[in-house]
């Protein structure tokens, strides 16, 4: 996992001859530096004290919007969101230009399912700075939760022109053709997606591609290759359950589909699909 504190750490490592008990400025770096390692460590409760430590040390620092964006990050990371948010919010009134606060919040209302929300901070990273790639993606993205597709295309793009090779322009190319209606032409980047990370996910969205253009093989072989990656993914049982109601398999589709839902699948996913014999 990488972390936003990457500034800072070359301002640590351009100090090397200050200890902790030269100089308030030294104080705080080291302060600084404890904090990203303790975040690389997942450790959040001592991060989010550290980064307090920092700006009370030193209040009036410009390199503090950087620690209060991150504590912003590491209170999300925590499941505070509600206070992440307020952290970002104060972070974005102190620096209204600064464009990783607003990815920071945008993120976090994402997670909380605040999509306008999120949908204004991206409209307002690409005003200050159109070439930030991840705007366009995530705005793409939330296009398409909304069934706007034509919108999407759009967003697709330009984030085409930015970042032709991305894995999240793979990602958003595979989506969007999915939610048109073309598998096939889905399946293209979702196999460019998994040629760069073998992940779960991609696994059981390719094979839902192949089970709806009726490749059973190839549908079985992803499923097993997500399956063995994360046993208890819900969306591959969800993938397989389908896959054996297409042979006729009804117990096999039936154990899957309830394996799903114990997984946290929706139940209604379930029924749709599964539901009618």
């Amino acid at each position: 996992m990488k972390y936003l504190l990457s500034i800072l750490a070359i301002i640590l490592l351009s100090f090397p001859q200050l200890h902790a008990d030269d100089t308030d400025e030294a104080i705080y770096l080291r302060i600084v530096g404890d904090a990203d390692d303790a975040i690389a460590n997942a450790d959040f409760e001592k991060a989010e004290q550290l980064l307090l430590e920092a700006m009370r040390l030193q209040p009036g620092k410009q390199t503090n919007i950087l620690l209060l964006s991150n504590l912003g990050m590491v209170r999300f990371y925590m499941g505070e969101d509600s206070l992440a948010l307020e952290t970002l919010d104060t972070a974005h009134r102190i620096a209204p230009n600064a464009t990783q606060v607003l990815l920071n919040r945008a993120r976090v209302e994402r997670s909380m399912g605040k999509l306008d929300l999120a949908m204004n901070d991206y409209d307002m990273i690409t005003e200050i700075d159109s070439t930030i790639v991840t705007p366009y993606f995530y705005r793409a993205m939330i296009n398409l939760s909304y069934g706007k597709t034509d919108s999407a295309r759009i967003e697709i793009d330009r984030l085409q022109l930015l970042d032709p090779d991305g894995a999240n322009t793979d990602l958003a190319l595979a989506s969007y053709h999915s939610a048109i209606g073309d598998p096939k032409t889905a399946i293209i980047y979702f196999t460019r997606l998994l040629d760069k990370e073998k992940s779960p996910e991609y696994y059981s969205a390719r094979a839902l591609c192949y089970l709806k253009t009726d490749r059973l093989g190839d549908a079985a072989a992803d499923i097993a290759e997500g399956l063995h990656l994360d046993p208890v993914d819900p969306e591959l049982y969800f993938c397989r359950a389908v896959l054996n109601k297409k042979r006729y398999q009804t117990a096999d589709a039936e154990a899957d589909a309830k394996k799903a839902v114990e997984l946290g699948l929706n139940p209604e996913r379930v029924a749709g699909i599964i539901g009618k014999n």
